[in-house]
């Protein structure tokens, strides 16, 4: 990866305005787990077109991936505003809230990121561990099934699953 990095920066000698590149070379730095020169290839992106969804999409990636939760709402919401579409940034943003524990939103975004597209298992699942933490045990089994009908054994998923079954047994006994 660091002969792409390399020829990538080399690149960037010659012509630093090119967006593509400066792309390139913030997924290259993902790649290499190197997130503070992605977020610094990123924003360099952004100078030269702060239209572009996607790239705030991955900016607000790197930022979560490095738990810099505030900035990675911020990032994500500006990709939203240019493109509400984008199921990807608003099941990232689903991520965030539940990591955060702010389960509301969690279930809030989850539900639109969903109005976009219902194939996704990881918004499912978002929802229902925002179902479960909410103590809404019937709605977090149903979207935990879901997620595991599109991609069956998800190890979290079912994990998440068994939690809620066994909570809404204790809850309302074997009878459910």
């Amino acid at each position: 990866m660091t002969n792409e990095i390399d020829s990538l920066k080399n690149i960037l000698k010659q012509n630093n305005k090119d967006i593509d590149i400066w792309i390139k070379l913030g997924y290259a730095y993902i790649q290499n787990l190197e997130y503070i020169k992605a977020i610094g290839a990123y924003n360099e992106a952004l100078k030269l077109n702060p239209e572009d969804a996607i790239n705030w999409h991955n900016l607000g990636y790197v930022y979560y991936e490095i738990e810099a939760y505030d900035k990675a709402i911020i990032a994500l919401n500006e990709a939203i505003k240019i493109n509400p579409k984008l199921a990807i940034s608003w099941r990232e943003l689903s991520s965030i809230y539940n990591d955060i524990e702010n389960f509301e939103k969690a279930i809030e975004t989850s539900k639109k990121a969903l109005e976009i597209n219902d194939r996704d298992e990881c918004i499912w699942t978002n929802l229902g561990s925002a179902y479960y933490n909410t103590k809404q045990y019937d709605k977090a089994i149903t979207s935990l099934k879901k997620a595991l009908e599109i991609v069956p054994n998800l190890k979290f998923t079912e994990k998440v699953l068994k939690l809620a079954e066994n909570a809404k047994k204790a809850k309302f006994g074997s009878k459910f």
